[in-house]
């Protein structure tokens, strides 16, 4: 919300109207996300784009495609934004305009006050030592230890893409996009280890982002909520502490639901093909 006030104070000044300040603090805070993805660049225009559906927008903004298509139209004019169609694929929307200031940088609180140090000495600018160049350092931007740390969420960890992105918004640097996931996997695993003892062995199933199709959509809705409410309640001390408290209680609640949904899957397959037999009565 604060981001998006900031926002709308930039485009009063520019004399843009409510609909064009609206649509504009969605396409901003979505290339948010944009840029902290390579995914994102393209090559030939030498920077970061966003795709966002004229239909997907309609629904955020509550208004008709027709009137975001006449918002795009203006914007366009005014050179806000630069929509470049591409063939059997979604259009790439550019913001030339950077509404980045030196004093407009944000600061986002660490996970926990213990590990602050840690965090900011480890994941901004990194140097190692290469071998086979005799003992060369080689320089390890911030932003590629963030993408390398990605990768390996998506790849290893199984994380979907849109719990990854949420994760991302939310993580100043390396180290606290690391704590979140580490949290993820500490609770999940702890969680699986105390069911499993409780004589509940389905759990390791149920807790597998590969088996249970709804646990990844529910647990990044369960996780952005979870950062936001730990950023805005100041009376939470213990951010880490509570952040793992929830989610043994997620995971927990997940595997009842998953295995009901399994009991419930299993009983209809069994009731399928009952007939109950007809009985012919003598005459």
């Amino acid at each position: 919300m604060g981001q998006f006030i900031k926002l709308y104070s930039k485009f009063e000044e520019a004399g843009l109207k409510p609909n064009e300040m609206i649509v504009l603090a969605h396409l901003y805070d979505r290339m948010d996300l944009s840029r902290k993805n390579m995914g994102f660049y393209d090559n030939k225009q030498h920077s970061y784009y966003i795709t966002f559906t004229r239909e997907e927008l309609s629904k955020k903004v509550h208004v008709g495609v027709a009137t975001i298509t006449r918002v795009f139209k203006t914007l366009a004019a005014k050179g806000w934004i630069i929509v470049k169609q591409r063939f059997n694929s979604s259009n790439r929307i550019f913001l030339p305009i950077s509404l980045e200031s030196k004093n407009d940088s944000s600061k986002v609180s660490n996970l926990d006050s213990n590990h602050t140090k840690h965090i900011q000495t480890n994941t901004d600018e990194t140097y190692v030592t290469s071998k086979s160049s005799k003992n060369k350092q080689i320089h390890i931007s911030g932003f590629d230890r963030m993408q390398n740390l990605v990768d390996s969420l998506k790849q290893k960890a199984c994380f979907g893409h849109d719990l990854i992105n949420i994760l991302v918004k939310y993580s100043e640097n390396t180290g606290v996009l690391y704590k979140y996931a580490q949290l993820i996997f500490k609770a999940k695993k702890s969680t699986v280890a105390k069911l499993v003892k409780n004589g509940k062995p389905e759990a390791k199933e149920a807790l597998r982002f590969e088996n249970n199709i709804n646990l990844m959509p529910e647990l990044t809705e369960f996780m952005k909520s979870l950062i936001i409410k730990t950023r805005c309640t100041k009376s939470i001390k213990n951010i880490a502490g509570y952040i793992t408290k929830a989610l043994h209680e997620f995971f927990t609640d997940a595997v009842g639901g998953y295995m009901s949904i399994e009991r419930h899957a299993q009983l209809s397959k069994n009731t399928k093909d009952f007939n109950i037999p007809i009985i012919q009565l003598d005459k």
